[in-house]
C-alpha cells in the first residue's frame, strides 16, 4: 500500500489527506452496500414470508383438529425455516476459518471474496424460479446463498486492517455498516414499491417477490466491482518452514492457533462474547419477518417496517462510530438521543398496545414527534446530564450500551399485537443494530495481527455463524414445544445478558498489545528468510 499522509488534530481523531486512502476506504465500504442487499431484501424481508407461503400447504394436515389449522401450518413452516438457517450457518462456520487461513497463506483474500460473491449472486438470482411446491429447492438454494454470504462477510472484514489506519478503525467499520444500510435499504425500497404496486403493473405479488430475488443477485455482483478494482490484495503470509501444500499448511496453522489459544486469550474471550450476544442479534435480524408472519401481521407492514429500519440504521451507525471518540464534542448528545429513544418508544408502544392499535400515518407521526423531541432533549438537557456517563464510554462500553438497549426488543416483541408496534420495534432496532456490530468488528480488528487477518476473521466468522445457529435453533425448539411465537422471541433475551457478561471480561488493551507483538514477530521471521 502507498504511504498515507495523516495529521492528528487532537487525541483520538484521525484525518487523512491521501486521496488513495480515501478511495480504498470507500471502495471497501461499498462491499457492505453490495452484500446488505442480500441480507435486507432476500434473507430478512422477502424470502421468509414467501417461503412460509409456498411451504405452508405442505404442512397443512386435513385432519387437523385445531381451531386454526392454517396458523399451525404457518407456524410449522416458520420453525422449518429457522432450522434451515441454523444448518446453513453451521456449514459456513466450518468452512470460514479454513478458507480464511488458506487466503492468508496464499494471498487470495480478495480473490476468494469475489468468487464467493459471484457464486452467491448467481444462485440468489436463480431463486426467481421458486413457486408453490418447490419449497425444498428453495430451502436448498437459501442454504447455499447463506453459506456464500457468510464466507464473503468474513473475507471482506479480513481486509479491514489492511485498508483502514488503526486510529480510523471505528469510523471505517461504522461507515461500512452505514453504507450497507443505505445500499440494502435502497434496493429494498425499489422492490417494496414494485411489490405494493404489482397489481397496477400487471404482476401478481408472488412475481414481484421473485423479481426481488433476481435483482438481489445482480446488485450483489455489480457492487462488488469497486472492491475488485480499488482494494489491493494483501500480501501472502506463508507458513514459515511450510510443507509446500497450501491445504496442509492451512490445517497446521489452524492447529497452532488453537494450540496457542492461551497466547490469544483476550481475542478468544472476545470471540466467545461476540458469539453469545450475536446469537440474539442474528436471531432478530433473520427471524423478524418470520415472527411477524407467524403472528399473522400483514406482509406489507413487515416489509415497510424493515425498510424503515434500514434508513434509521444509517445515521445511527455513523453516530455509533463516534461515541467512543473522546475528542468528539457531540458524543454526549448522541448518547442522550439513544437513551431517549430506548425509553420513550416502548412507552408509546404500551399506549398503542392498550388502545388496540393505531393506523400507520399516526404511527409515523408519533415516531417523528418522538425523535424531534429527542433531538431537543439531547441538545439542551441530555448532553449535560449525561456528560460524565459519556466520558466513561470507550468502544467496549459503547457496545455494552447497545446490547442493553437490544434487550428491550424481544421483551417488547412478546407483547406485540399490531403492525404499529412492529414499526416502533423496527425503529428501535435501527438505532443499535449497525453500531453494535461495527464497533464489535473494530474491537476484534485491534486484537488481530493483520498478517493473520484472514485466519482470525475466519474464526470471527465461525463465531458469527455459530451465533446464527443457537438463536434460530432455540427459537425453533421453543416454538415447537409451546406453539407460541411469543415464547420463542422472548427466549432470545438470554443471549444478550450472557454476552454482556462475557464482553465485560475482555481486556482490549492487553489484547491489542499481543496482536502488535505477534505482527512484529511475523514480519521479523519473514525478513530473516
Amino acid at each position: 500500500m502507498s504511504a498515507i499522509n495523516t495529521t492528528q488534530d487532537m487525541p483520538g481523531e484521525f484525518k487523512s489527506t491521501d486521496p488513495t486512502y480515501q478511495r480504498r476506504v470507500r471502495a471497501w465500504s461499498f462491499y457492505d452496500w453490495a452484500d446488505h442487499a442480500y441480507i435486507t431484501v432476500l434473507s430478512t424481508t422477502f424470502f421468509p414470508p414467501y417461503f412460509i407461503a409456498i411451504a405452508a400447504p405442505a404442512f397443512l394436515v386435513a385432519s387437523q383438529t385445531g381451531t386454526n389449522p392454517n396458523a399451525i401450518a404457518r407456524d410449522n413452516a416458520s420453525n422449518v425455516f429457522a432450522f434451515a438457517v441454523s444448518l446453513a450457518l453451521f456449514l459456513a462456520a466450518l468452512l470460514a476459518p479454513v478458507l480464511g487461513t488458506l487466503a492468508d497463506l496464499t494471498g487470495r483474500r480478495k480473490r476468494f471474496l469475489l468468487i464467493a460473491t459471484a457464486f452467491g449472486g448467481v444462485i440468489s438470482s436463480f431463486m426467481f424460479t421458486l413457486s408453490t411446491g418447490t419449497w425444498i429447492a428453495g430451502l436448498l438454494m437459501f442454504i447455499v446463498t447463506q453459506i456464500a454470504l457468510n464466507i464473503a462477510l468474513g473475507l471482506n472484514s479480513s481486509l479491514l486492517p489492511h485498508v483502514a489506519h488503526p486510529q480510523d478503525m471505528n469510523r471505517v467499520s461504522s461507515l461500512g455498516y452505514a453504507m450497507g444500510y443505505i445500499g440494502g435499504g435502497l434496493l429494498l425500497l425499489l422492490n417494496t414499491i414494485l411489490y405494493l404496486f404489482a397489481g397496477k403493473l400487471g404482476l401478481d405479488s408472488a412475481t414481484a417477490v421473485r423479481i426481488a430475488f433476481l435483482t438481489t443477485g445482480i446488485w450483489w455482483i455489480v457492487f462488488m466491482i469497486p472492491v475488485a478494482l480499488l482494494v489491493p490484495e494483501p500480501p501472502a503470509t506463508p507458513l514459515v518452514n511450510g510443507t509446500g501444500s497450501p491445504i496442509r499448511d492451512t490445517l497446521i496453522r489452524l492447529r497452532h492457533t488453537f494450540r496457542d489459544i492461551q497466547h490469544y486469550r483476550e481475542l478468544f474471550k472476545m470471540l466467545i462474547a461476540f458469539w453469545l450476544y450475536s446469537e440474539g442479534i442474528g436471531a432478530i435480524i433473520l427471524l423478524s419477518t418470520a415472527y411477524g408472519a407467524a403472528l399473522g401481521l400483514d406482509t406489507s407492514a413487515l416489509i415497510g417496517a424493515l425498510l424503515m429500519t434500514q434508513f434509521v440504521a444509517f445515521p445511527y451507525a455513523l453516530v455509533y462510530g463516534r461515541i467512543s471518540n473522546q475528542s468528539n464534542g457531540s458524543r454526549s448528545a448522541y448518547v442522550a438521543m439513544l437513551l431517549w429513544t430506548a425509553v420513550t418508544l416502548p412507552v408509546i408502544g404500551l399506549f398503542v398496545n392498550l388502545s388496540g392499535g393505531i393506523g400507520l400515518p399516526l404511527t409515523f407521526g408519533l415516531i417523528a414527534l418522538n425523535q424531534v423531541l429527542g433531538i431537543v432533549f439531547a441538545h439542551f438537557v441530555g448532553s449535560k446530564i449525561l456528560a460524565d456517563f459519556t466520558a466513561r464510554l470507550d468502544t467496549k462500553r459503547a457496545v455494552l450500551l447497545g446490547l442493553a438497549i437490544y434487550i428491550i426488543v424481544p421483551i417488547w416483541g412478546f407483547f406485540i399485537k399490531s403492525s404499529a408496534e412492529f414499526f416502533m420495534i423496527g425503529y428501535l432496532v435501527g438505532t443499535v443494530q449497525g453500531g453494535t456490530q461495527a464497533l464489535s468488528r473494530a474491537i476484534y480488528t485491534r486484537l488481530c495481527p493483520p498478517a493473520k487477518s484472514g485466519e482470525f476473521f475466519g474464526l470471527y466468522g465461525l463465531s458469527e455463524k455459530f451465533a446464527g445457529i443457537l438463536g434460530p435453533l432455540l427459537y425453533g425448539i421453543v416454538g415447537t414445544l409451546t406453539h407460541s411465537p411469543q415464547a420463542s422471541i422472548l427466549s432470545i433475551c438470554v443471549f444478550f445478558l450472557v454476552g454482556m457478561f462475557a464482553l465485560r471480561r475482555v481486556n482490549e488493551t492487553v489484547g491489542a498489545k499481543i496482536a502488535q507483538e505477534e505482527e512484529l514477530a511475523i514480519e521479523t521471521r519473514h525478513a530473516a528468510e
